[in-house]
């Protein structure tokens, strides 16, 4: 059976000097409510404030993502379908090697060091070329045409 609070009660609270929950006196009640409390630790009186509750773990669904890994947008889906479609006819062995001092063109071939072999999607004024490579699409220096 649990008895009605009153004042002179031991209740726990968050308290606001010590900042954690710790044991308090009730010094004032509102109906059924206490609204005023005295830490037993620190002697500091402020309004009551409920320990808050821990929050229930819930079961995650099988849809659910895996923290720390990036949403897929559209974007990224499309760049990943576009990849497929082009891996066959991309070979290393017919890529240039990149290099910030060439210059290249649309639909070039070109075979990083880190990312592989990558398609030129788009040269972009004055100084940047636009690869997509099997990690996604990077934009990386190079040499005016």
């Amino acid at each position: 059976m649990s008895k009605q609070l009153s004042a002179g009660d031991f209740i726990e609270a968050r308290c606001t000097r010590c900042r954690a929950v710790t044991n308090h006196t009730i010094i004032a009640m509102v109906g059924t409510v206490p609204a005023r409390v005295r830490c037993n630790t620190c002697d500091g009186d402020h309004n009551y404030r409920a320990p808050k509750v821990k929050k229930v773990a819930r079961e995650k669904s099988a849809k659910a993502r895996v923290p720390g890994a990036p949403r897929k947008t559209k974007a990224i889906q499309q760049d990943e379908q576009q990849w497929q479609e082009i891996a066959g006819q991309l070979q290393s062995g017919q890529s240039v090697p990149y290099s910030m001092e060439n210059p290249y063109k649309k639909g070039e071939a070109v075979n990083h060091p880190i990312f592989g072999v990558g398609l030129v999607m788009d040269v972009l004024a004055p100084n940047k070329v636009e690869i997509l490579f099997e990690a996604g699409r990077k934009l990386l220096r190079c040499r005016q045409a």
